[in-house]
């Protein structure tokens, strides 16, 4: 793996602990090829599971998205319908996703909007369309699973319903086949806060950045009088800005080299 960034040292360790010994081997590890995996090695189980965590972390994306709330908020809450497999990993979905609390369980925050496939129901229903329409526009009807309805003692199959699924208030979501995720967008005090601490980290990482310091190098930090109220959260924006002080004081963030 050091190849790309240390050939000679990785050419030097391959000829003395491979080609060496072994007169069979290609005299370059860049002649070698890659080793060959072991299937016996393989566990398929939590192939499984992260593959159903990377589709919930995705439409928790999709559904930050949709909501417009940035992915540095920090939300109060994720449901997961769907994806069981995922339900060992909680801990990374919390992460990927900065969601306090994930659930797994039916998700309810929805509504559910269900109109008449006009030109496919009419030869069917012919003067009984109209109780029909009627029936799904004032939300009188049964969902029967797999797509189906019935309204007005009739059952309609998928083809002859065109259903709309939109999120209640307070709420976003997104889908995919058999796993639907809807997260929480309501803020309050405590959320907003650490909203704000995590954009203070982004904004001084990147005037990091643009200093040109190392990434090891410390700094005193010094942030605005105004944002005060976010010296609790002192230690922790020490820590990912690698600040040795984070004083409050003037009224403009700076970064100082240490």
């Amino acid at each position: 793996m050091c190849g790309p960034i240390m050939p000679f040292l990785a050419d030097d360790l391959w000829r003395n602990l491979v080609a060496g010994p072994c007169p069979a081997a290609p005299r370059s590890v860049f002649h070698a090829g890659w080793p060959a995996p072991d299937p016996a090695l393989a566990d398929e189980q939590l192939v499984a599971e992260i593959a159903e965590v990377r589709r919930v972390v995705e439409l928790g994306r999709q559904a930050r998205s949709s909501a417009n709330v940035k992915l540095r908020q920090p939300l109060r809450r994720l449901v997961v319908q769907g994806a069981a497999g995922a339900r060992a990993h909680v801990g990374e979905i919390q992460e990927e996703l900065r969601v306090k609390e994930v659930e797994f369980a039916a998700v309810e925050a929805v509504q559910l909007r269900v109109k008449p496939n006009l030109p496919v129901l009419g030869p069917k229903l012919g003067k009984a369309l109209r109780d029909v329409k009627l029936a799904l526009e004032s939300g009188d009807f049964e969902d029967l699973g797999a797509g189906r309805f019935r309204a007005a003692g009739h059952e309609l199959a998928p083809e002859e319903v065109l259903v709309e699924r939109s999120p209640v208030e307070g709420w976003a979501l997104a889908e995919d086949l058999d796993v639907t995720v809807a997260l929480s967008t309501v803020l309050d005090d405590e959320l907003l806060l650490e909203g704000r601490v995590f954009d203070v980290i982004h904004h001084v990482n990147s005037m990091r950045k643009d200093a040109g310091l190392e990434l090891t190098d410390r700094i005193t930090l010094r942030l605005p009088q105004e944002d005060v109220d976010l010296l609790p959260h002192a230690a922790r924006i020490a820590d990912e800005t690698l600040a040795v002080a984070v004083l409050f004081e003037g009224d403009k963030t700076e970064v100082e080299q240490a």
